[in-house]
């Protein structure tokens, strides 16, 4: 997370117990990489969000195109990519097909294309699609199946990409290439069987010289919610399901008859135009559907009520909020859902995707559910729980190709607390971590999913760091499981674990607990502690398969206690000690030395 001012779906993991091919799909492995089929199914088992579609990694799918990867530098195409590798197709014939494990009627492809037409005619090994003029260049997939077209997706490079140092730019002159990837979807007319094979190929009206792509979400959208009794409609206040001109006033009238009758707010099947956020309090607010019903617009966005005067009692579901955000503005407000909304309120169900900030609330306000969000390229975090904000759970929730963190719980000056974030898949965060607890007390973090973390950040991270109110009470992760997790840091010039606590504005002193966790090929070493004194670490089932580095790094002072470690290709020494740092060993420990080496 860098401060603001105001997946895989769980049947695949199951599924790679006794299938080790599809657990080569979920985590894009290279078919000569070991498995990790030999883990504990009560470690695998449910983690990771459960999600409807199924995802096909390009490079595993058959192809003529040119598989690029795998790479894990920064700056780099493969590196983004989720596996740490795609399949560029290059030329007029070129393709990528996919064989369907189960019907679908819907995909979400994840792609890239050259940074406008000034962009270079194939981008090199290693180096990323950087370095075009900086307009954006529009370009068409083809979609075949059963013998026919059934799809023309529309790409563009609008959403891409930013250049130099943070806070970035839009100037490929300022170097530093980055933030290439974007997603487009479709609903298609009927639904495909299982077996059928998909070809995805460059349409004959593209004039972009590649695109790559990385993987694709095949699902079975269900048909369209029905419009719930005694509601309200949109439409009946002026609202255009054309999207053909602004929604806001109509939707902001119907808010409040909705709000003052105690009856629902219907958004039947359309496209809605907003250009702006639009305030909600004490109102439910139901959609067709994600696929369905669709919020739109320069700005759009559904926002709470100021905090010390949060929005009550809001349900929102079943919809999809689309923005126009191509590059981070941290001084608008230009998240999807925003503002303090709590009271018991509720959002659930809801696809986001190019805004600054999937969600951003601001408290203080207690109460929230947050469940089943589908958060895609944001030009900042996916989610942010920022400043005293109690009594909030994020659940079953999927975020990839976020800008900065995936979730983020950030206690800049007041505490959040009691908040419990479970059962969520965050993929290819752009900068920093996958799931950050920025201070605070009192907050679980469990059975959650994080995969190929770019630069800046690891998987896990605990901080006291960015004004938070420092770590107290009981910190708790569990279960959960980071895959190709940490970064080199360009600032530091040393690696990020895939699990690191940084003690930069104070001790960390709380009663942290690591339990039951698993990392899989870590990009540098597993663990690292940092800055000052950290005491209160106490980890009691760490499975490391594989580490660029040590198995942990102790770049501060403290103690902690480890044990039921378990770690199986991490560089000697194990323990790299640059501090006065005390380490107790209880119980098995087994597959490395744990005598520590000082060495940093």
């Amino acid at each position: 997370m860098i401060p603001l001012p105001s997946g895989f779906p769980r049947r695949l993991i199951a599924a790679a117990l006794t299938m080790p091919s599809l657990w080569h799909v979920a985590l894009g492995a290279p078919p000569s990489a070991p498995t990790v089929v030999a883990l504990d199914p009560g470690v695998t088992a449910g983690v990771g969000a459960p999600l409807e579609f199924t995802e096909y990694e390009a490079e595993n799918a058959a192809t003529n195109g040119r598989i690029v990867g795998p790479d894990r530098t920064f700056t780099t195409l493969a590196a983004e990519a989720s596996g740490r590798r795609a399949v560029l197709l290059e030329g007029p014939a070129d393709f990528v097909e996919f064989t369907l494990a189960a019907p679908a009627n819907a995909l979400t492809v994840r792609y890239a294309v050259p940074d406008g037409p000034g962009g270079p005619a194939v981008p090199a090994v290693p180096a990323g699609p950087a370095g075009g003029d900086g307009k954006p260049l529009d370009a068409r997939l083809d979609v075949y199946a059963l013998g026919r077209k059934v799809a023309d997706l529309a790409l563009t490079s609008r959403y891409c990409c930013y250049y130099g140092p943070y806070p970035f730019t839009k100037h490929p002159a300022d170097g530093k290439g980055h933030h290439f990837f974007d997603h487009a979807r479709i609903l298609l007319d009927g639904a495909l069987p299982a077996g059928t094979v998909v070809r995805l190929i460059r349409g004959p009206r593209t004039h972009a010289a590649w695109i790559a792509i990385d993987l694709v979400d095949f699902e079975m959208a269900p048909a369209p919610l029905r419009r719930p009794s005694r509601s309200l409609s949109v439409v009946d206040f002026g609202a255009d399901p054309n999207g053909g001109r602004d929604a806001r006033e109509a939707f902001s009238k119907a808010i409040m008859a909705a709000s003052i009758s105690g009856r629902p707010l219907w958004v039947p099947p359309g496209h809605f135009r907003l250009d702006g956020h639009v305030q909600v309090d004490r109102v439910e607010i139901a959609g067709a559907g994600p696929w369905y019903s669709v919020l739109q617009g320069d700005g759009v966005g559904l926002y709470g009520r100021d905090a010390p005067n949060p929005s009550q009692a809001v349900d929102i579901h079943d919809l999809a909020i689309i923005g126009q955000v191509n590059e981070r503005d941290d001084h608008k407000p230009l998240a999807g859902i925003g503002g303090a909304l709590g009271g018991g309120s509720r959002i659930r169900n809801i696809f986001i995707q190019h805004v600054n900030v999937g969600v951003w609330l601001d408290g203080p306000f207690d109460g929230l559910v947050i469940k089943r969000l589908r958060v895609l390229d944001t030009m900042a975090d996916g989610l942010n729980l920022h400043r005293g904000i109690s009594h909030v759970t994020v659940e079953e929730s999927f975020f990839r190709n976020n800008g900065d963190d995936g979730i983020a719980s950030w206690s800049e000056k007041l505490a959040n607390h009691d908040i419990l974030i479970r059962h969520n898949t965050v993929v290819a965060p752009i900068l920093a971590n996958g799931v950050a607890i920025y201070g605070g007390h009192d907050i679980a973090v469990s059975d959650n999913l994080i995969a190929d973390t770019l630069t800046e950040g690891g998987g896990l991270h605990l901080g006291n760091r960015f004004d938070a109110v420092p770590l107290s009470g009981k910190i708790s992760l569990k279960g959960n499981m980071v895959v190709r997790g940490g970064s080199i840091d360009p600032r530091w010039h040393f690696g990020i674990g895939a699990v690191w606590l940084f003690a930069m504005d104070a001790p960390i002193k709380a009663q942290i607990d690591l339990q039951s966790t698993t990392l899989v090929d870590s990009s540098q070493e597993a663990v690292l502690l940092f800055g000052r004194r950290i005491d209160g670490l106490i980890v009691n089932g760490l499975h490391v398969d594989r580490a660029g580095g040590s198995l942990m790094t102790l770049r501060a002072d403290g103690s902690a206690t480890f044990s039921g470690v378990d770690a199986a290709g991490v560089q000697d020494p194990a323990v790299l000690t640059c501090g006065a740092f005390l380490l107790e060993w209880q119980g098995s420990n087994t597959g490395f030395n744990r005598s520590s080496a000082h060495g940093c």
